[in-house]
């Protein structure tokens, strides 16, 4: 195929082709708004669907980290440049007329959340005080990007379309499952590539549709379709902690409903419980009860080695600069050998070479230090805060998603990365953060 794009007249054609196909697709959203709505929720799960991690192509090459990758060809970003923009430009007679009041907007959600507001200051500037300014330029570029399309579609759609829209892409993940499973080493890892964000992707799908289940009674048999498909990529994945968060997850919904009933300051403080005993208790099935971990969960005493390398992490930060960290991709970068911060951080036992915190919160740390690290954490609490209050107002499922959420990113996050990254944890925190401050309600319907 790479032969055959080499050859200039089929290139032309090809070009041609696509120049015709956004043309067409332009005028067409121009006259029919309800195919604008249709191709843009289209485009926005590509997206979505993209930073999860799919690691099949063509998602592979429409990653936005193909943009700081050292390895990406010159090609490959002006291509994924080419089909991001046809994109835009295709959407443009919609995007006319939903960005309206974007200012207003803006200011809107960083009042209501000016901690994630300083905090994204922060990280555009860390490319000050990156050893590698270039590359973290790059990288402060992606996540711009993806930040930008996660605040439109916080904009734009009601809770009950997010809700639709997180539902239907966790589905689509398990259905997947059915025509590729990608065993490694007796684990299934589907279209991730790895057995862990594989099997909380599983856990997520699981507790959405088993859900969806019980309310809607018309797409009941499908829901509960998808969700066995989900238990059991989730029992094949071989996973201990997505099989802690998918009973985390399944019960949080009971438990939100108790909420609804309390007053605020009192429903904030028993979420906060409900989160910290589900860390608990996943703490002590992971770690403590040996005959657990080795006989059911497959896990050993230092969570696969996780809590011998993290010491060495936050003392090397500590060292360098905590207040600011090392620049957004500033750490992790083995490609430069003895020059890499992260040069020298290895399990003993074992050998093993990390190549990231297995942790999103430590990964913070190691690029916006403890400034970034604080910051994030109370943006955090805000939005539990403010999740609670949305919470009272609407009927659930709906009401629950915000913090749906937060536990999911919060217990994913404590053993895997991804919360600051080009990741779905990442977009979907930025949607519930603007959706907040827009403060709107799953009947509004701003189309």
């Amino acid at each position: 195929m790479k032969d055959i794009l080499r050859v200039p007249l089929f290139a032309f054609m090809l070009v041609c082709l696509a120049v015709i196909i956004c043309v067409t697709l332009y005028i067409l959203v121009a006259r029919h708004p309800k195919l604008g709505v249709t191709l843009e929720k289209i485009f926005v799960g590509i997206l979505f669907l993209t930073v999860t991690g799919i690691n099949v192509m063509p998602f592979t090459k429409l990653h936005p980290n193909v943009f700081y990758n050292l390895k990406t060809t010159t090609p490959t970003i002006i291509g994924q440049i080419a089909i991001y923009g046809a994109m835009i430009l295709m959407l443009f007679p919609r995007l006319t007329k939903t960005t309206k009041k974007t200012v207003a907007l803006v200011i809107k959600w960083i009042a209501g959340d000016i901690f994630l507001g300083l905090f994204l200051l922060i990280m555009t500037l860390s490319g000050l005080w990156s050893q590698t300014p270039e590359i973290t330029f790059r990288a402060i570029c992606a996540m711009w990007g993806i930040t930008l399309v996660s605040i439109y579609v916080g904009k734009v759609y009601s809770w009950l379309e997010i809700y639709g829209l997180l539902r239907w892409l966790t589905g689509l993940l398990a259905l997947w499952v059915l025509v590729k499973r990608n065993p490694v080493n007796g684990c299934w890892t589907g279209v991730l590539g790895h057995k862990n964000p594989f099997s909380f992707q599983m856990a997520n799908t699981a507790s959405l549709w088993i859900l969806y289940a019980v309310k809607d009674r018309k797409y009941r048999y499908l829901s509960l379709f998808i969700s066995l498909i989900a238990l059991v990529a989730l029992q094949k994945g071989c996973s201990g902690a997505s099989r802690v968060l998918t009973v985390v997850l399944i019960s949080l919904w009971s438990y939100l409903a108790l909420l609804k009933k309390l007053p605020v300051k009192w429903a904030f403080l028993c979420f906060i419980l409900f989160l910290v005993g589900s860390i608990g208790i996943g703490i002590l099935v992971l770690n403590n009860l040996e005959a657990i971990i080795v006989d059911a969960l497959k896990k050993d005493m230092t969570l696969t080695g996780r809590t011998e390398f993290w010491p060495l992490i936050i003392d090397r930060i500590n060292q360098h600069n905590p207040l600011f960290g090392y620049g957004k991709e500033g750490f992790w970068q083995y490609w430069r050998g003895v020059e890499s911060p992260a040069y020298g951080i290895v399990v003993v036992k074992s050998g093993f070479v990390p190549p990231h915190s297995h942790n999103g919160f430590i990964d913070m740390f190691c690029e916006l230090g403890w400034v970034g690290l604080s910051l994030f954490i109370l943006s955090f609490l805000n939005n539990i805060l403010r999740g609670i209050k949305y919470l009272a107002k609407e009927s659930l499922p709906e009401s629950g998603l915000p913090l749906y959420l937060l536990t999911f990113i919060l217990m994913t996050n404590l053993t895997e990365g991804g919360i600051f990254g080009i990741s779905g944890y990442w977009c979907w925190y930025v949607v519930l953060s603007v959706k907040l401050s827009l403060d709107t309600t799953a009947k509004d319907n701003q189309h």
